[in-house]
This record gives structure tokens, C-alpha cells and sequence, in this order.
């Protein structure tokens, strides 16, 4: 009787190793983009790999008072972003001015710094004027006039498995 549990325990082991490699094969071929897409048809205007870690900042110019507007955001390792920091050039309507975080005054502009507010995704309503671009990594991603005007957009990060993805987008 021994040696018939000696090979099953020697089954189950092996087994066990044999899903723990494939679970990290698996995972290792899982890929995180940034999309953006115009909601309500689909249409993509952005497509790029993306890691935790990474800055992904927004520069707007503000509809009433003219003035520059950045927002920094870290990409996490679930696809959600953390906002760490918004950059003004000054105070005004729609400008938060009594958030609880931190100021620093620096080339002109207010930083206020450690908001640690947390978003899933973006989703907004297009102005060619407003957005001025959108950057990861410092890496100009979109500029304002690379959508369409008055259009929804969505921006997210996308879970995908590395060969789908190549072999989805070969099609279109």
C-alpha cells in the first residue's frame, strides 16, 4: 500500500507545480493599455502599453479664466489612477481652493500636492480647446485637436492577453 500513496503524493505534487507554472505563465502574458475611445461609438484614438507606476498627466487650459490646469495621476497595478498633485496658475471658478492637502508655490504655478483621490477610469465630454494634451511619462500621448469636439470620451486601462491583443488588432 505504501508505494501506491508514494505515487499519488508524487502525482499531486507534480500537479501542483505544474499549475503553479502555468497560473505564472499566464500571468506574466496578461498586458495593461491605456485606451482612449470615443464612448459612444468605440472609435480609439490611443492605444498604449502601460505599467504601475507610470505618471499619466492632463494639461487643460480653464474655459473662464484662461489659465493653465495639470492634473498628475499614477497608474496602479488594478488599471485605477491616483491623483497626487493638481498644478494652477491661480484661483477662480471651479478651482478647488479648500481641499485637504498640501501648497507650494512654484514657476508661477500652485501646486497642491498629496490629494491621494482615486479614479477607475476617466470619462468627460471632449473640448478641442480645453484639453490641451495628454501625456504618459512625460511622452505626449493626445493633443486637444486629436478628438473630436463635444464628443464623450473614455479613458482606461485595459487587462489583456499579449497574443489576443496582437492578433485582434492585425484584423482591423
Amino acid at each position: 500500500m505504501r508505494p501506491l500513496k508514494t505515487k499519488r503524493t508524487i502525482c499531486i505534487w507534480i500537479c501542483t507545480i505544474l499549475c503553479l507554472l502555468s497560473a505564472a505563465v499566464f500571468l506574466r502574458q496578461q498586458k495593461q493599455v491605456l485606451v482612449v475611445e470615443e464612448t459612444e461609438t468605440g472609435k480609439i484614438y490611443a492605444e498604449i502599453p502601460i505599467k504601475a507606476g507610470e505618471e499619466l498627466c492632463f494639461e487643460w487650459e480653464h474655459s473662464f479664466e484662461h489659465i493653465p490646469w495639470y492634473e498628475y495621476y499614477e497608474v496602479q497595478r488594478d488599471g485605477s489612477f491616483i491623483l497626487h498633485t493638481i498644478a494652477v496658475a491661480g484661483f477662480g471658478a471651479g478651482i478647488p481652493a479648500e481641499m485637504d492637502c498640501s501648497y507650494r508655490y512654484e514657476d508661477g504655478l500652485i501646486y497642491m500636492e498629496g490629494i491621494e483621490s482615486c479614479f477607475p477610469e476617466f470619462h468627460w465630454i471632449h473640448s478641442q480647446t480645453a484639453l490641451k494634451s495628454i501625456r504618459v511619462g512625460g511622452n505626449l500621448l493626445l493633443s486637444g485637436p486629436d478628438m473630436p469636439h463635444h464628443k464623450k470620451m473614455t479613458l482606461r486601462i485595459q487587462t489583456i492577453q499579449q497574443g489576443f491583443w496582437r492578433k485582434e488588432r492585425k484584423n482591423e
